[in-house]
């Protein structure tokens, strides 16, 4: 193969993976941080509210720590919420 075509090979993954950056920016930044403190400052009453849904995005960027830590928290606010919809009645 030719230096050209190596260098051409080489460019096109380099711009797959800067293509994809800004994709991850915004799940390690929105989804992982900000959207999870937001939906961890209020629980809501409805057990079957949007915020209680597990969030793949924000899954995608976390180490297998805070997944665990992640689940734990999302499995004790569905608790809660359950608890709280169940007295609503």
């Amino acid at each position: 193969m030719k230096w050209h075509k190596k260098v051409r090979i080489v460019l096109y993954v380099w711009w797959l993976d800067v293509k994809s950056l800004p994709g991850k920016i915004k799940r390690r930044i929105w989804n992982k941080h900000i959207l999870l403190w937001w939906h961890r400052l209020y629980i809501r009453k409805d057990e079957f509210h949007r915020s209680l849904n597990m969030d793949g995005a924000a899954m995608l960027e976390m180490n297998e720590k805070e997944r665990k830590k992640y689940l734990a928290d999302l499995v004790r606010r569905r608790e809660i919420a359950h608890q709280r919809d169940l007295t609503k009645c």
